[in-house]
């Protein structure tokens, strides 16, 4: 049977802490050998290795001006973020820059200067292992201004500041160069496709041109419009037949007269004025041409140039002439008598045939323009069709060359802007500076893994020498050792050989034993500061340690003095 749990032994934190009093000497002893042991060696332990971390940091600003033309291309920089850590830190930009570097100089080569296969696999494990060194990281980002970061950590402190500003540098270049191969290509693309619009749209507007010449004055928009100028050239008509009705009545008038006047060759008894028809006839002619021109310009929406608005504006211009050369009043008629003059009554007689002869004329031609408006009342529909596909041809080619021309217009804008560094503006604005202080390891991890482990170290072996050590310390001790109950406890009796020798360890050989351990962790703590941020210095001292503890004396001594 298991002895009961009263029985058996509980370890508080006061046994603990008994047990660590009691080797005490052993505790101290072994955490300060492995501290002074840690801070000697850990410079030259492989895990401990200093590292230095180089850091280059580049910012895409955006031009404000280019910003709503530059919304949504697939050349902005919003889409080469999707791929901007491979551009960085991928395998073919660490190549680049390791053969910019020259890194791979101390490599396997062939006669002709090419790398081996031993050497091809060495460059490979090389770029592999730079490229895992490099971290990439966004501090800013946003639509008008990113900052990122590259950082390289390496033994070199010298290929931790070049490999960074490297990478930055050629990735700045590689980027505004392909943008811009990308917008001339564009730029080239759009301008062939704004070409060839061009010429189709020229085909239209020549069709168009050529459709109007060909039925000028006959298209009008509605059918409606064509009904109105029925009415008023059937107005017209019948207006020139009243016309011409009176020009036939005065000529038999003056041909009865003139056979009279031949008959009895007298002098006129009376000479008839009157208004001109022939100024009537050209101011109605007038007004006919003027009412085409405006039906041309507001209904068929011909223009200043189309050739049927200038043959009647040459039209107008021409009975406008007429009007003023015509006078207000003529010669109706002459009544003669005895002694007539012949030849006045023969004028009469030629003008009123000549008249007679203008409103058959007229008559004529405005029956023959109620004909063709006839004609087309009856075509309308095709010929109005045809019209209307050819003007919305020539609409969509215009919208279409509009959209073109607006694409090559701010494809144009973006080229400029991103030769001009404006657009896409790519500017390192931090490079990595020489490093004298390793980023890794840093100090207090140091100074605490020497003292943790040191602690550790004591802890261990004050374990140790508890499970080996059979000593009985205290009355308990003795009771559990024994299993018999202690009466009482005598003092130890020491001799004065003994006494002696405590009083001279204690007083003089364990302190002079702390301050050798005090001493010694004291170097090895100045070789750990030295040896992380002092390089320069702790070349001298680990060359001449104590030249340099002589150095560093005399620098501190008079500080000391005037302190004391």
């Amino acid at each position: 049977m298991p002895e009961a749990p009263e029985n058996q032994k509980k370890h508080t934190p006061r046994d603990v802490l008994r047990v660590v009093f009691r080797h005490r000497v052993l505790f101290a002893l072994g955490t300060s050998l492995f501290a002074i042991a840690a801070l000697a060696t850990i410079p030259h332990v492989p895990y401990f290795e200093k590292k230095y971390t180089g850091t280059a940091k580049f910012e895409r600003r955006a031009d404000a001006a280019a910003a709503e033309q530059r919304r949504g291309e697939a050349e902005s920089f919003e889409a080469i973020k999707l791929t901007l850590e491979h551009e960085l830190k991928g395998r073919t930009a660490v190549e680049r820059a390791v053969e910019e570097l020259g890194l791979t100089k101390g490599l396997p080569r062939s006669s002709d200067g090419q790398l081996t296969p031993k050497g091809i696999q060495a460059r490979q494990k090389l770029v592999k292992r730079l490229g895992e060194a490099v971290k990439v990281d966004w501090e800013v980002r946003s639509e008008q201004v990113d900052l990122v970061s590259v950082r390289f950590t390496h033994e070199d402190p010298a290929l931790a500041q070049q490999l960074p500003n490297t990478l930055v540098r050629n990735y700045i270049n590689r980027v505004s160069e392909n943008i811009v191969e990308r917008l001339r290509a564009s730029h080239d693309f759009l301008q062939k496709q704004v070409a060839d619009i061009e010429q189709r749209l020229a085909a239209a507007t020549k069709r168009r041109i050529d459709f109007e010449a060909e039925h000028g004055g006959m298209l009008p928009d509605s059918p409606g419009a064509l009904q109105e100028k029925m009415r008023e050239v059937s107005a017209d008509i019948d207006t020139v037949r009243r016309q011409q009705t009176t020009a036939r009545q005065k000529l038999q008038r003056l041909e009865a007269l003139a056979k009279k006047v031949q008959e009895n060759p007298d002098e006129p008894v009376q000479v008839v004025k009157g208004p001109n028809p022939e100024l009537e006839r050209l101011r109605e002619k007038l007004r006919e041409y003027k009412e085409q021109l405006q039906d041309a310009r507001t209904l068929s929406h011909m223009t200043e140039k189309h050739p049927t608005v200038i043959t009647l504006k040459e039209k107008i211009a021409e009975i406008e002439t007429q009007i003023e050369d015509t006078p207000e009043e003529t010669v109706l008629e002459k009544v003669y008598g005895e002694g007539a003059d012949t030849e006045s009554l023969s004028m009469a007689l030629a003008a009123a045939r000549s008249e007679a002869e203008m409103t058959a004329g007229e008559l004529e031609r405005l029956q023959r323009r109620l004909d063709s408006l006839q004609d087309l009342m009856g075509n309308y529909s095709p010929v109005r069709q045809q019209y209307l596909d050819i003007l919305g041809k020539v609409r969509d080619l215009e919208a279409e060359k509009k959209g073109w021309q607006d694409r090559l217009s701010g494809v144009e804008m973006a080229l400029s802007a991103e030769v001009a560094k404006r657009r896409t503006h790519l500017n390192a604005v931090q490079l990595a500076e020489k490093q004298f202080q390793p980023s890794s390891p840093s100090l207090m991890k140091v100074l605490g893994f020497a003292l943790a482990g040191g602690l550790a170290f004591g802890g261990g072996l004050v374990f140790l020498a508890s499970r080996v050590d059979r000593s009985v310390w205290t009355p308990r001790d003795a009771e559990q050792a024994f299993g018999v109950p202690v009466c009482g406890v005598i003092g130890e009796i020491v001799p004065p050989t003994t006494r002696l020798w405590r009083s001279v360890r204690r007083f003089a050989v364990e302190p002079a034993i702390v301050l050798l351990l005090l001493a010694a962790i004291g170097i090895g703590c100045l070789n750990t500061v030295l040896w992380l941020q002092y390089p320069e210095q702790y070349a001298r001292w680990t060359t001449a340690p104590l030249a340099y503890l002589g150095e560093r004396t005399a620098e501190v001594w008079p500080m000391i003095q005037q302190a004391l």
